[in-house]
């Protein structure tokens, strides 16, 4: 699906396999599996639970083989607010060397 800005996510996996990944008691609310798969993370009160980075994983503990969330639909609010096209989104696509991503 396009975003507002004219960009189309390609599946990459970059962001998930870049950028910290935190999760607050709502996100685990809503996807109970981020209890038993994700790291509690004692520096924040906000963001309780981390699932990136985690020991002994390159990426996001969700992220399958073909780079798809297996949580999609119940991804955390932090990963909902990443937009494909954006400042974030372009520079995870740089540092896992991928070209920037074009306008669809």
């Amino acid at each position: 699906m396009r975003n507002q800005a004219g960009y189309e996510c390609d599946g990459c996996g970059a962001c998930c396999q870049t950028f910290p990944i935190f999760v607050t008691e709502d996100d685990a609310r809503r996807e109970p599996r981020i209890q038993t798969e994700g790291c509690r993370n004692t520096n924040s009160n906000r963001y309780p639970l981390s699932l990136f980075p985690l020991p002994f994983h390159d990426a996001c503990c969700f992220l399958n083989d073909d780079k798809q969330c297996a949580i999609y639909s119940t991804r955390p609010e932090i990963c909902r607010e990443l937009q494909a096209g954006s400042r974030q989104c372009q520079e995870a696509r740089k540092r896992r060397g991928l070209e920037e991503l074009a306008l669809g």
